[in-house]
């Protein structure tokens, strides 16, 4: 049996949303996975246990106010919309001119990037070859072995 990580955060909705919103920022193409896997979740989820409390609660409030602008997309909450929409949606939230949405979208892809570019499975299909002390302690071992896709991520 594998050893399990189990989702903290990312539950629900919230994981939905994250999900959904990662494959818009990162999406699969070719051997690449994309940006919304459960790997992935692990790795924000895992990340976002170390974040400050009120830090990690405006962004988990964020993914459920990215759901409900869904319905002024296409009168659906944003997991339901169609990839077109998503994109219009995430490109309008980019480029607002009222501050908080352009910070809630670098806030959104920020942690898309962070539960994708440190996976080792990535690794190969972006030509990196990895960290330069590969041997390296990790202070918690969890991170470790999230990024190397040794924990099965269930929420």
């Amino acid at each position: 049996m594998a050893e399990v990580y189990r989702l903290k955060y990312l539950k629900g909705r919230r994981l939905r949303v994250f999900l959904a919103v990662a494959d818009r920022i990162i999406p699969p193409d070719g051997d690449s996975p994309g940006g919304g896997t459960m790997q992935a979740a692990g790795i924000v989820d895992w990340t976002l246990g170390r974040l400050d409390p009120g830090m990690r609660a405006q962004l988990l409030a964020l993914m459920l106010g990215v759901e409900v602008l869904g319905f002024f997309f296409g009168a659906k909450p944003f997991t339901m919309l169609s990839d077109e929409k998503k994109d219009k949606l995430l490109a309008w939230m980019e480029g607002c001119p009222i501050r908080l949405f352009p910070l809630g979208f670098f806030g959104l892809k920020s942690y898309a990037c962070i539960g994708y570019y440190p996976r080792e499975d990535v690794w190969k299909q972006i030509n990196y070859s990895g960290p330069v002390l590969p041997d390296r302690e990790f202070p918690d071992k969890v991170i470790r072995l999230l990024c190397q896709g040794k924990l099965e991520v269930t929420s």
